[in-house]
């Protein structure tokens, strides 16, 4: 008799997959599974109480059919097109074509965080969807993936976009979600001032959303929100910014090394410097030390 299959926490079978990567940001953790092969098999997973799951097509081109009880409907999903399913059911699904997909599993106390730090506390649940095109949530995820991969990626990114695809979530798929406010949001002066001394005290380590939000009394998203219409910036851009002014006063100023200069500003390394005072000059670090002693 073979010995049954091996298979992951979403039922896809572990020998057919040619990809598996996870990211935990927060309370929130999300997967990419990929098959090259023309034919994933069978997706059986059980009713739990795990919560919801959310599955995001990478590429077009993806079908499975979809049983329930003794009928089944076949989907088509494009590039961006996205599920919704509540874990509480069976799922049984025949899977074909190439499959690479972001998944997000949302448990009922995660839910409620999220929407808890959302400030949309009404909602109770997620509505079910199958290939409905998300373009927004599309581009979210990628850019965590891309930005969590780098290893120069900024984990305050990382927070911010996870806390951007939670919002999106409820405030798309959310059962009673309430369309947003659109009163602006600012810092007091003491929480701008506290906020900013948060972030800047963690160099060169790196800062948490939750503990920004934290110092000012705020939720996760009211604290986003609040910081970029009091600065006009996202704290990841700030918090740039700053190290990036903090490393140019010291090439101009001071015959550190470059190594020195890097920790002192909050960059991980000499190569981290560079890369990103690049981006923003054009000019490297040291051609800007010369530029500025000539």
């Amino acid at each position: 008799m073979a010995a049954p299959q091996k298979v992951d926490d979403f039922g896809c079978s572990l020998n057919k997959l040619g990809g598996d990567l996870s990211i935990a940001t927060g309370n929130l953790q999300f997967h990419r599974k990929l098959s090259s092969g023309s034919a994933l098999g069978r997706i059986a997973l059980d009713a739990s109480d795990r919560g919801f799951l959310i599955g995001l097509s990478r590429k077009g081109g993806h079908k499975r059919r979809i049983f329930n009880g003794h009928s089944a409907v076949d989907h088509l999903f494009e590039e961006n097109s996205i599920y919704v399913r509540n874990l509480d059911e069976d799922y049984r699904a025949d899977v074909n074509g190439s499959f690479d997909f972001f998944l997000l599993e949302i448990s009922p106390p995660d839910l409620e965080h999220i929407a808890f730090n959302a400030d949309m506390k009404n909602i109770r649940g997620l509505s079910r969807a199958v290939a409905k095109p998300d373009p927004i949530l599309g581009g979210l995820t990628g850019a965590l993936f891309t930005i969590a991969q780098n290893p120069f990626g900024s984990g305050l990114l990382v927070e911010q976009i996870s806390a951007a695809i939670g919002i999106h979530v409820l405030q798309t798929y959310g059962d009673g979600a309430s369309p947003a406010s659109t009163a602006r949001r600012y810092l007091s002066a003491t929480q701008e001032a506290l906020a900013k001394d948060y972030l800047v005290s963690c160099l060169p380590g790196e800062p948490t959303i939750d503990e920004a939000a934290g110092v000012c009394g705020l939720s996760r998203s009211a604290f986003i929100t609040a910081f970029q219409e009091t600065t006009g910036l996202t704290p990841h851009r700030w918090l740039i910014n700053y190290r990036i002014g903090k490393a140019k006063l010291l090439l101009s100023s001071s015959v550190l090394h470059l190594n020195d200069v890097a920790h002192a500003s909050g960059f991980a390394s000499i190569t981290h410097l560079t890369e990103i005072f690049t981006k923003e000059h054009g000019v490297t670090p040291l051609v800007f030390r010369s530029m500025t002693r000539s």
